[in-house]
């Protein structure tokens, strides 16, 4: 998993790192609450910190966007997350509680379950 989790992070981002990241959340969703096509999603988080860069994987943008799904890279501040309410989704959907959580209890000794 973690092989695959810095290969994913090397394409998409451009972000290189041979350490191996806590696992610090997991979430499962069932077919009602996955994308659209989908019978169900896990997702598993990891925690990687990082200088601030600019993103920039081995896609073009066009790729990212038909293969991936995304529109584009921005940073996010705490702040931020917890008082977007653009149209833009987070997933887990309310991420400001578990991130702040995190950021002030620390890494949990294993991954905590998350909802949506």
């Amino acid at each position: 998993m973690l092989s695959a989790l810095r290969r994913e992070l090397r394409e998409e981002t451009g972000l290189v790192t041979t350490a191996d990241p806590p696992h610090v959340w997991h979430q499962v969703l069932a077919a009602d609450h996955a994308p659209s096509g989908l019978d169900g999603m896990v997702n598993d988080y990891f925690l990687i910190r990082a200088t601030h860069f600019k993103p920039h994987g081995e896609f073009t943008d066009d790729q990212l966007a038909v293969d991936e799904h995304l529109a584009g890279f921005r940073w996010w501040g705490l702040s931020e997350i917890a008082n977007y309410r653009g149209p833009d989704l987070f997933s887990p959907r309310d991420l400001a509680t578990p991130l702040t959580d995190l950021l002030t209890s620390g890494i949990p000794s294993h991954p905590i379950t998350l909802g949506l």
